[in-house]
């Protein structure tokens, strides 16, 4: 089965933070990364398809999280623009 074909694909998402003033399991503020979607319920009652971190209680857990999404984009980028770039050149060369 292609991937495209995937019927669970969000059409379109984006990030958000996730802030709660008392975490219900720990009583302490807590904050975390989510891809928002418009009906579901998560983390702390809010709408959210998926936590893509864990939830973090300070500010400096929160921005390792940010920075370890930051380099596994990074990532990906790298590997797609090989992909593109190799493409063409076949492309290119046929």
């Amino acid at each position: 089965m292609n991937s495209w074909d995937n019927q669970h694909i969000m059409e379109t998402s984006s990030l958000d933070l996730l802030y709660l003033e008392r975490d219900p399991s720990t009583k302490q503020p807590s904050a975390c990364v989510c891809v928002k979607e418009g009906a579901r319920q998560g983390y702390g009652g809010v709408a959210a398809e998926k936590l893509i971190t864990s939830p973090c209680l300070s500010f400096i857990e929160l921005d390792a999280e940010i920075r370890r999404l930051h380099a596994e984009l990074d990532e990906i980028r790298s590997r797609a623009k090989k992909k593109f770039y190799r493409a063409q050149a076949v492309t290119a060369g046929a």
